[in-house]
């Protein structure tokens, strides 16, 4: 039902969700670019809805207020502390040991404003986990949600970063000013 009403409310505004998600992908990292408007978390909560995933998401910890710190959990939100190492892949692989459903999602940019270069944290948490990553590219063009089928890392970052420079290359983002396409 929620997968029904996300999609309508979807529609309304223009939007559409394509592409497969495989059903028995229990775990994955999921890449989601561009993201250069605050629009993005709700169509992103929108698609999530409309792929049936139960995906969560990394956010900085400084959205936990009192008050707010609620909503964010009730939607899948991981509080991240971005300004020091963390033991982020150590809760994830102790996640997977316990047997639950791992659909952590990454913006890779890190952030809505342009930057020089992406984060490669999403990467590294897929080759320490052995989990594949699935790519959902966010187009303003066309107003459309698109997914690549899961990639499993080479641990050769240089080649492999070529797969997500081609998949994100033609995403229209939200505010194209602060979008860097470049890995």
């Amino acid at each position: 039902m929620k997968a029904l009403i996300s999609k309508w409310v979807l529609a309304i505004f223009g939007w559409s969700v394509s592409g497969l998600y495989e059903d028995d992908l229990k775990n994955c990292i999921i890449v989601v670019a561009p993201h250069t408007s605050n629009w993005d978390f709700i169509w992103g909560i929108l698609a999530r809805n409309v792929y049936k995933l139960k995906a969560r998401y990394l956010i900085k910890d400084s959205f936990f207020k009192p008050g707010m710190a609620w909503f964010f959990r009730w939607t899948g939100g991981i509080p991240v502390n971005r300004s020091q190492k963390t033991d982020l892949t150590d809760r994830l692989k102790a996640m997977l040991k316990s047997g639950r459903k791992l659909q952590i999602v990454f913006t890779p940019e890190g952030t809505r404003k342009r930057v020089e270069k992406w984060k490669t944290g999403f990467y590294y948490v897929a080759i320490d986990t052995g989990l594949p990553i699935v790519m959902h590219g966010i187009d303003y063009a066309k107003k459309e949600f698109t997914t690549h089928p899961p990639f499993y890392p080479t641990g050769d970052w240089q080649e492999d970063k070529k797969v997500f420079e081609a998949f994100f290359a033609d995403k229209t983002p939200g505010n194209p000013e602060g979008f860097n396409p470049v890995f």
